[in-house]
């Protein structure tokens, strides 16, 4: 009934108790309009629907539980609950043979992280020992090619983009590459297919399993499917939306207003040169609007903004298995533990509560948090993760692209800037055009550069010359920071161009953000993305007017209230 992947609840007891008296409480009234489902699915992964469960739904309407939860409960309990998905590789266990043969898995695996060939081959290895599903005697694969993968991340400046193309030339720059759990599609066709499409989920973040619920939430939107229109996944975004999101709402136009006093007020005179030099008070400022934008018009401290910069801060332990996790001795886990942890204290100590209870309440009760800090936590981990931590990055980038500079680990050699190659025309482009400017700088340097879907369907795939098949259920990595520069779509894709023809493809955003209908096309595109433009418009503007003026004028694009 109330289909939880972490087993039974006391609301599904609840549910069941239900069940024993559905035809009393199933003539108490009409049925619900919030009796959506009626797609059936019954696929692995999706709780198949029946008439039973629907009027099972009614009989929760008709009880207390059904009108909405009215329990808060712990933060502590819920990043601190029992591991999910442990297997025999990412065991302690494995860690004690990882450290026992440490020479060997270091030879291993740092010549495989230099060397493409050993590097295909070792992958060959994963790629047996996922198919055969991990068995604890394949566990001393996993220790070198951990080791393999951080270090052709070193190898390439520490740069995902520089990564995945190293790793496609090593597989024969082919439509598929390997990397940790699963194949990853490069070509822009491909992943603008998966984007479009519905898509199956698992808990895998990174093609890698996720480490659940002390890194991420169990019930996270990003590992929730959105197959059928009454899935869990619709839900949940539909309130977001109406609790987080409306952009059109005159809350939120009226919030978007007072945003550049707001931001001259707490960091006055600003340049383009204080933003590429003090990248922590950047970040900060970043927290403060988003929190500003979304959470009830409150303005928070630097001290509050500094513990939501974490988000950002920390997104390097975020795609580490729990085999390397436990390797650090959870070092990173604490992190980020204490970093969700101090999030929703953030909330409680402002009282703000009741948006978590509303948004709760809104949903259909089989969806429901038991214990609403989980739903706050779930929110909170998306609008830190890409909210904050993606804007942040959109803004770092854009703040060194219009110096001339590059980011942090973003590799030179992969952007040409002969178009704008001073200053002063990198600017101008941006007055004349400021959000095509910032989706070209994301189109280049993409703040989430891949997504993790599971395969429908069998696929058969070339990696390295052979053909392989993949079976139902393996993860897929669609990366969009691969298809954002495939010459099929865009022309000269390393040329930083905003007036560009082809630039409302770019997937940045989960989807062809600014194309006809892309909420109806791209079911996942980011619900944020808006929200993510507005600040950074927003911080921009105001830095630009501070510069000295250029020696041809161009007006500025004014904030506006339109998205």
């Amino acid at each position: 009934l109330l289909w939880r992947p972490e087993g039974p609840s006391s609301a599904a007891k609840m549910g069941a108790q239900c069940s024993t008296a559905i035809k009393d409480c199933s003539t108490k009234g009409p049925r619900s309009s919030w009796v959506r489902d009626r797609t059936h699915s019954g696929e692995e992964g999706i709780p198949a629907v029946s008439l039973d469960s629907r009027l099972d739904e009614e009989a929760l309407l008709q009880s207390k539980w059904g009108a909405g939860s009215s329990n808060w409960g712990s933060i502590e309990e819920v990043v601190n609950a029992p591991l999910e998905d442990v297997t025999w590789a990412s065991s302690w266990l494995s860690v004690f043979f990882f450290y026992l043969f440490i020479p060997i898995n270091g030879l291993v695996g740092v010549l495989s992280g230099l060397v493409p060939i050993f590097f295909q081959w070792l992958s060959n290895a994963v790629i047996f020992v996922v198919g055969a599903g991990n068995p604890c005697w394949t566990m001393g694969v996993w220790w070198p090619y951990g080791i393999a993968a951080l270090t052709a991340l070193v190898a390439n400046a520490k740069s995902r983009l520089g990564l995945f193309l190293w790793e496609k030339a090593a597989f024969g720059n082919g439509d598929y590459f390997w990397q940790s759990e699963g194949i990853w599609a490069t070509q822009y066709e491909t992943c603008n297919s998966i984007m479009k499409s519905q898509q199956m989920r698992k808990k895998a973040f990174g093609c890698i399993t996720a480490p659940v619920p002390d890194v991420f939430p169990t019930r996270l939107l990003l590992f929730l499917p959105n197959i059928g229109s009454d899935s869990e996944w619709q839900a949940i975004r539909d309130a977001l939306h109406t609790t987080f999101l409306m952009h059109g709402s005159k809350s939120y136009q009226t919030r978007l207003r007072e945003l550049p006093k707001k931001i001259e007020e707490d960091w006055k005179d600003v340049r383009l040169s204080d933003l590429t030099q003090d990248t922590s008070k950047l970040q900060r400022l970043v927290a403060k609007c988003i929190f500003w934008m979304t959470l009830g018009g409150a303005w928070i401290s630097d001290e509050d903004a500094q513990v939501l910069t974490g988000w950002r801060t920390n997104a390097t332990f975020f795609i580490l298995p729990r085999l390397l996790q436990r390797v650090l001795f959870n070092f990173g886990i604490n992190k980020i533990k204490s970093l969700r942890v101090a999030t929703v204290k953030i909330i409680e100590q402002r009282q703000i509560q009741d948006l978590f209870f509303e948004m709760n309440n809104a949903l259909p009760p089989r969806y429901r948090r038991e214990q609403v800090v989980q739903l706050c936590d779930e929110v909170m981990f998306a609008a830190g993760f890409a909210g904050i931590g993606g804007t942040a990055a959109m803004c770092e980038t854009a703040a060194a692209f219009m110096q001339l500079q590059y980011p942090a680990e973003f590799p030179s050699d992969k952007v040409d800037f002969s178009k704008y190659d001073t200053k002063e025309k990198m600017i101008a482009s941006y007055k004349k055009d400021n959000k095509s400017y910032l989706k070209e700088c994301c189109r280049v340097d993409p703040p989430v550069t891949s997504a993790t879907s599971v395969l429908r369907e069998d696929l058969d795939a070339f990696l390295g010359g052979v053909l392989k098949n993949f079976k139902t259920g393996t993860l897929r990595q669609y990366c969009l920071s691969l298809a954002n520069r495939d010459e099929t779509t865009f022309a000269e894709p390393k040329v930083f161009n905003p007036t560009r023809a082809d630039l409302n493809k770019a997937l940045t955003w989960n989807g062809a953000f600014g194309t006809s209908n892309d909420e109806k096309n791209y079911p996942r595109i980011c619900p944020g993305r808006y929200l993510s433009l507005d600040v950074a418009t927003a911080i921009f503007d105001y830095a630009v007017s501070n510069e000295p003026a250029a020696k041809v004028g161009v007006e500025m694009n004014s904030l506006t209230a339109e998205s």
